[in-house]
C-alpha cells in the first residue's frame, strides 16, 4: 500500500517508474514547485490508499493547493509525479504467472474512482492490442514487480504505456477489486478462468502457502 516504499524497491530491481517527488505534511507550508524537477501537469495523490481516492491532476500552478489539500486528507505523505499521457494497461498475476493484459479507455481524464466502479463509464479492451513483443515485456515487468514485493497468490499490476510507447509501473495491486466491473476477474475470465475457479484458485494457493 506504500507507492513510495514500493518504488524504492520496483527502482532497485531496474523496473521503470515514473519520475517522483514526496511531501510531507510538515513540510506543506514550506511547499515551492520549483522543488519538483518536472514540469505541470502533475499527478498528485496520498502515498497509502487505493482505487484513485484523494487523486488529482494538476494542470496549473492555482491547481495546487486543493490537489494538496485532497491527497493530505487521506494521508500525511503525498506523491507528486508527471501526468503522463498514455495507455492504461493492467496485468493479472495468479499462481506466479502472468494470466494477460487488459486495457483501460475511459470517459474521464483519468481511471478515477468513478471510473472504476461506476458501470459503464470506462471501456475495457482483452487481450490488450498490443504487439506480441511489447505484451511479452509488459507481462515480464509484472511478474518481477510481483516477485520483488515478495507477492503470493494474485495480484493486478498496472502500468502506464506513453506516447514513445515506454511503459511505466504505477503499482502493484495485492487486493485488486472483485465487484461486477473489476479488471481482475475480467483478465481471469479472458483467460479461461471463471469467477468460482478463480475464487476456488486463490483459496486454494492461500491454503497450500500456511
Amino acid at each position: 500500500m506504500d507507492k513510495v516504499a514500493s518504488r524504492k524497491v520496483f527502482i532497485h530491481h531496474k523496473i521503470p517508474v515514473p519520475e517522483f517527488f514526496l511531501l510531507h505534511s510538515r513540510e506543506r507550508r514550506a511547499f515551492n514547485a520549483v522543488k519538483v524537477s518536472f514540469p505541470l501537469p502533475w499527478v498528485m495523490k496520498p502515498c497509502r490508499e487505493g482505487s484513485s481516492v484523494g487523486v488529482s491532476i494538476v494542470e496549473e500552478e492555482k491547481d495546487i493547493e486543493p490537489a494538496m489539500a485532497e491527497a493530505f486528507r487521506f494521508d500525511t505523505e503525498i506523491l507528486i509525479e508527471p501526468y503522463i499521457r498514455g495507455r492504461e494497461l493492467q496485468v493479472g498475476i495468479l499462481d506466479d504467472a502472468a494470466l494477460g493484459i487488459i486495457e483501460i479507455k475511459t470517459k474521464r481524464k483519468f481511471y478515477d474512482y468513478t471510473a472504476k466502479y461506476v458501470p459503464g463509464m470506462s471501456e475495457h479492451l482483452f487481450p490488450a492490442p498490443l504487439p506480441e513483443e511489447q505484451a511479452g515485456r509488459l507481462k515480464g515487468l509484472a511478474l518481477a514487480a510481483h516477485r520483488a514485493l515478495g507477492c503470493q497468490g494474485y495480484s493486478r499490476v498496472d502500468f502506464l504505456l506513453d506516447e514513445k510507447q515506454r511503459p511505466f509501473l504505477l503499482e502493484v495491486n495485492t487486493l485488486p477489486g472483485m465487484t461486477e466491473t473489476s479488471l481482475f476477474p475480467e483478465i481471469a475470465r479472458g483467460a479461461g478462468i471463471p469467477f468460482d475457479q478463480l475464487i476456488e484458485r486463490i483459496l486454494s494457493s492461500a491454503l497450500q502457502k500456511k
